[in-house]
């Protein structure tokens, strides 16, 4: 089933990067930029891609010029589907959703036909719809900003590695076939001078703080031992 297509309106203010233009354009919306509050009568649609600590006030902002059946989406992955109630008691259908990945969306709506209209705008930007309940929506967002970490360690790597080979693509080759495989963790003994050798303090105490969760995970309790008393130095 294709979406009728709608005039969509765009509120966003440059600190929340979901902000849809993109995607619904090539949909085939006619979507627009909004400035001000006062302009969300003129569409069907408003997308809200605020910071997550602005979209409160401006929920309460946009509800004094909602009206009934108009239809109002936030982007926070931070923030469920109950913190766009003061539009919903201006009639308006309320939903959210935030993308994971490729093709997984973490959605909500109040009613069926919110689910029904969310599930479609989805589909559409060739998506899946995931339930995430409101209460886990923070720690979920942790888990992804602890995804991102996972780059940064990945790019930082290669860095380190590129001091000894001098060749950042060689480095970056290494990199890559060592994440796709299982690298065993060395003994103790051998930990402790991999880590007295790391010249650079942040690298250091990163290295310390991995080799302690990944000691936590596989049950080496000698090494997460040895982690701990290193941090209460």
């Amino acid at each position: 089933m294709r979406a009728p297509r709608l005039r969509v309106g765009v509120l966003a203010d440059g600190e929340n990067l979901v902000d849809l233009t993109r995607e619904l354009s090539a949909a085939g919306h006619a979507v627009h930029a909004v400035t001000a509050a006062a302009d969300i009568r003129d569409y069907e649609l408003v997308v809200i891609a605020v910071a997550d600590d602005s979209l409160a006030e401006t929920v309460v902002q946009l509800a004094t010029y909602a009206r009934r059946g108009q239809m109002f989406l936030h982007t926070s992955l931070m923030h469920g589907i109950q913190i766009m109630d003061p539009l919903e008691t201006e009639g308006a259908i309320v939903m959210c959703a935030h993308p994971l990945g490729e093709d997984r969306w973490v959605a909500a709506a109040t009613d069926e036909l919110g689910e029904t209209i969310v599930g479609l705008l989805v589909g559409e930007l060739g998506g899946s719809v995931i339930e995430v309940d409101d209460a886990q929506r923070v720690e979920l967002a942790a888990a992804v900003t602890y995804m991102g970490y996972v780059r940064t360690l990945t790019q930082d790597a290669v860095r380190f590695l590129d001091t000894f080979l001098g060749d950042i693509e060689t480095s970056t080759d290494i990199v890559e076939a060592a994440s796709g495989r299982f690298v065993p963790v060395p003994r103790l003994d051998s930990l402790i001078r991999q880590y007295e050798s790391v010249a650079d303090p942040g690298r250091q105490r990163l290295f310390r703080d991995l080799a302690r969760r990944q000691a936590e995970i596989s049950r080496a309790q000698d090494i997460e031992l040895w982690a701990i008393q290193k941090e209460d130095r």
